[in-house]
Parts: C-alpha cells; structure tokens; sequence
C-alpha cells in the first residue's frame, strides 16, 4: 500500500537538508507558508501517527519552500469549507507540518490548525491596538475572498486568516463606485469596528486612501479644473477624474461634441465639493472644453471600407 503512494506522488525531499529543515519546523511548531498547486481526488491508504488509516476525498498538493512539496487534505485546509475547491488551485496559504512519513517521504499539512493560530494573533494584535488607541492609525493587509453584488455590496477580505467584511461605500472615496477587485487580491485597510464576542470586523479600504477633499475644498463655484473622463453612462450619465482621484459627476455645455472615457477636459465647479455625512465626498461639474483635443470615437465597422 505504502508503495504504491510512494511510487505515485512526488516526495516531499529528495535531499537530507530538506528534511533537515522540515524536522526542525516540526519540531518548534512553526508555520509555513506554501502555493496549492494542484488537487487530486482519489482513495489514498497511508501510516498516521502509527495506524493504517484510509483517506478520502481531494488531496492539496502544497509547494512549499526550498522546493519542498506538502500534502493536505482539501477538507483539512481552511476553517470554512469550499464549495469549489478547485478554486483553490494558485492560492497562497499558511500550513503546519501535521505529520512527517519517513517511510513514504511524504510531508502531511493542516491549513486549518495554521488558519486557527494566525486568527489568534489577528486578535490579539486588535485588541492590543484598541487598548493603546492606535487601532485608526494601523494598517492591515488584506486579501479579497469575495464579493457580492447585493444593495451593500460587501467585499469579503481575510486578514491573518479572521474573515472581515467591508461594505461598498467603504472601498474608496468615490460615492458612485462599482467595486471591480479580483478574489486573492491583496489590498490595504484599515479596521473601523469590530465585535470580540460575535467575532465580526469591519474594514475600510477608503481611509488608507489620501483624502482628496485636502486638495479640492477651497475650489468654489464657476472655479476651473482639469480632468479626466472616468465614466459614461447611458443611465447615470458623465463622470469626470479629478487629479485627486475623485470621480465626479459631469455635465457638458451644449456646444460641446459628447465626451468618451479617457477625454482630457476643462471643466468649472457647478455644485461645490463638499463632504457628507459619513465621510462621502460630492461634487458636480460642467465640462467646457478639450484641452488636449478631443478623442476620436472608433468606428468598429470602419474596417469593412479599409
């Protein structure tokens, strides 16, 4: 049986200081860091802890360090199971060394004892924040686990393994914003309230962002500035960048040709900038000219004439 698995899959090590080093992480309970990078799903008969046992289900294959290959059961790699865990394919997680098969040269892991630990730290370093008061001041990095696409909108980001949450508004600055981020990417935030006996955590995208409103709250009515074009909407209509990075919504004289996304504009302040309750910045211009020319629209049945 144990041949069988050896003959199969890759060994762990193939040189005496991996091993080496595998034993000493073992042996002072450290954790690693390590890249699913692949998944089986087959019956797998192996030594644990002494006893012939019968796995079943999907097996992780982990590329860990030093060119040291792990192993660890799918429904043993985080806390919350994964409808899909093919999706966990090119993931980037924490893992402790459960067992080292001397035999089989194989290095058995659990993502989830890591996962615990690391959920531990987060809150310990929470609290220790609060305590100090400068829990509004530290930065975490996140990464996104999902998203949805109800009334909140809420962007799911896990921090040291503590799964939070984050509602729309709270992505950046901008008040029209349709959050466009990737399930793993990393992303800055920063923690705004949280509940120690339920758990939960709220972050912020937003307030790790610079303020723009430092740069345009002096503008006043009829005042000019430059932007960018971000949005055109056949329903919400024109949206126009600042140099803050302050979306904007827009409106264009009548003797101006209808703008496209990337139009560099001139534009005067027609609602004042302003700051709302809750932090939302607003503000309304009118586009008055194109600096730097105006774009030309591409004609995607041009080519049927070229």
């Amino acid at each position: 049986m144990t041949e069988s698995i050896t003959s199969k899959y890759v060994p762990s090590w193939t040189r005496g200081e991996q091993l080496n080093e595998l034993t000493q992480i073992d042996r002072y309970d450290e954790m690693m860091t390590g890249i699913v990078r692949s998944i089986e799903s087959e019956k797998r008969e192996l030594q644990l802890n002494g006893e012939e046992v019968t796995l079943q289900g999907e097996l992780l294959i982990v590329a860990l360090p030093n060119g040291v290959t792990g192993y660890c059961a799918a429904k043993d790699f985080a806390i919350h199971e994964f409808k899909n865990t093919r999706k966990l394919v090119g993931r980037k997680a924490k893992f402790v060394i459960k067992e080292i098969l001397l035999e089989q040269k194989m290095v058995i892991l659990s993502g989830k004892e890591a996962q615990k630990r690391t959920i531990a730290e987060f809150w310990e370093k929470l609290i220790e924040l609060d305590k100090a008061g400068q829990l509004k001041e530290h930065t975490f990095t996140g990464v996104v686990s999902g998203t949805s696409q109800d009334r909140r909108g809420i962007t799911h980001v896990r921090i040291l393994g503590q799964d939070c949450h984050m509602p729309r508004t709270e992505w950046s600055w901008n008040s029209r914003d349709i959050v466009d981020v990737s399930e793993g990417e990393e992303i800055e935030v920063k923690v705004t309230r949280f509940d120690l006996e339920r758990k939960l955590v709220e972050v912020s995208r937003r307030l790790t962002l610079p303020d723009p409103f430092q740069l345009l709250e002096k503008l006043d009515v009829g005042d000019p500035i430059a932007g960018k074009v971000s949005r055109v909407d056949p329903l919400h209509g024109i949206f126009v960048q600042m140099e803050s990075g302050l979306d904007v919504k827009a409106s264009k004289v009548k003797s101006l040709e209808s703008p496209i996304v990337g139009d560099m504009v001139t534009c005067r302040i027609l609602q004042p900038i302003r700051r709302e309750a809750g932090g939302r910045i607003k503000g309304r211009v009118v586009i008055v000219g194109y600096p730097a020319g105006k774009r030309k629209r591409k004609d995607l049945g041009s080519f049927l004439f070229e």
